[in-house]
């Protein structure tokens, strides 16, 4: 596998195109490209910038999706285009495949045709990792990846992320050969001999007792202990609904709700959208009834801590084998809380890799990863407020 990275964070969007494309095909020499990444800020989202991509690529397979900011190893930019570039060897193989209008089918059955496309194309080979970017605004990213899994199988390594805007919460989008789309999720499949490792942490910690999901609808939480699920928060500020609409987006990234799993250290977590008038909690993402969770908190330092524990389990689960590059899903509630330090999160990455080796990513309003307990190996779940961390390996 060679590898090549371009970046630009020019004003101009066909100049920024034109000049990350270019630095990517320039760092790849002579060999030919097999698959394009493509990642960018928000005002990128525009049908011709693929087409020039597109077109500049000679035609081959690109995938990716928008963002708040961009991650690399130059720095966390809030505007820009950055393209991984990656040439394959004859002993990996690989299957893209788009599924579009995923709230109009449910998020269940847009998984499950995702599921059966990139099947379709990988039948012979042995399938190791799929990667997939989604609309960070679909109503049950948990529904999707159930979707997805029950065709891949419940302990297949699914890794991906969902798009983000700037915080406005109104349009994301995903990449896909020349089209810019919304509501849809696009993915690959990857087959044959490869190698990887990946780790992913939030660094919440839990407040007070466990609490009873009693009453609950797919992401809306209607009773826990059998009373609003809006008092486990007017309880602990001491507030009241209209007090707590007003501060949710801060509550919501530094209070989220923990699901505890069984056998697991970290809980799943799960940040608040919306307080409905009846006082349920609407979240991002699934909360099973009758599920035990807690009222959780973070800080600075516990989010910097998850980051170093992602990396070096990305990098141990790797193994002896040399890194070729990192890819980076962090989501945009730790962008929020760590503020200025995000560049110490950069850091920290760089720390356990290498600061040469290559480093993309961006930041999502969700993240799809197994959890580690035996019990749970290779599930994937739609998590929240985590750090994914995907290290590819070679020779």
């Amino acid at each position: 596998m060679n590898i090549s990275l371009g970046f630009s964070e020019n004003k101009d969007h066909i100049q920024a195109t034109n000049e990350a494309v270019g630095q990517a095909m320039v760092g790849l020499g002579k060999t030919r490209g097999d698959l394009a990444i493509i990642f960018t800020t928000i005002e990128f989202a525009h049908p011709l910038v693929l087409k020039i991509a597109n077109n500049l690529l000679g035609g081959i397979p690109i995938l990716g999706c928008s963002s708040l900011g961009i991650i690399t190893n130059k720095g966390i930019f809030k505007h820009g285009f950055a393209i991984l570039l990656i040439s394959l060897s004859k002993q990996i193989f690989l299957n893209l495949a788009l599924v579009k209008e995923v709230n109009k089918k449910t998020p269940i059955t847009a998984g499950r045709e995702l599921g059966e496309k990139l099947l379709y194309g990988c039948k012979d080979v042995r399938r190791n990792l799929s990667l997939i970017f989604s609309d960070g605004l679909i109503s049950d990213g948990t529904s999707l990846i159930n979707g997805l899994q029950e065709n891949l199988g419940r302990s297949f390594p699914l890794i991906g992320a969902s798009a983000s805007d700037n915080h406005a919460y109104a349009k994301t989008f995903q990449y896909f050969n020349k089209d810019v789309l919304t509501d849809s999720c696009c993915g690959l499949l990857f087959g044959g001999k490869m190698n990887f490792g990946f780790g992913i942490k939030h660094g919440w910690k839990a407040l007070g007792k466990i609490r009873y999901v009693t009453k609950a609808d797919g992401n809306i939480i209607k009773e826990i202990n059998g009373e609003p699920a809006v008092k486990l928060y007017e309880d602990y500020f001491a507030k009241d609904a209209l007090e707590l609409a007003k501060e949710l987006r801060r509550i919501s990234i530094f209070y989220p709700i923990g699901i505890y799993l069984q056998g697991e250290k970290e809980y799943l977590l799960r940040n608040i959208i919306s307080i409905k008038d009846d006082g349920s909690l609407v979240t991002q993402g699934d909360i099973p009834q009758d599920s035990p969770i807690r009222l959780m908190i973070g800080t600075k330092d516990s989010c910097l801590a998850a980051a170093v524990t992602s990396c070096e389990e990305a990098k141990k689960n790797l193994g002896a084998q040399k890194t070729k590059f990192v890819m980076i899903f962090d989501s945009a509630s730790r962008f929020t809380l760590l503020g200025r330090q995000c560049s110490r999160e950069l850091d920290i990455i760089k720390a356990v890799f290498g600061e040469n080796t290559p480093l993309i990513g961006i930041y999502t309003y969700g993240e799809q990863a197994p959890l580690k307990s035996i019990s749970y190996l290779g599930r994937a779940y739609f998590h929240n407020q985590s750090i994914n961390v995907l290290a590819l390996g070679g020779q």
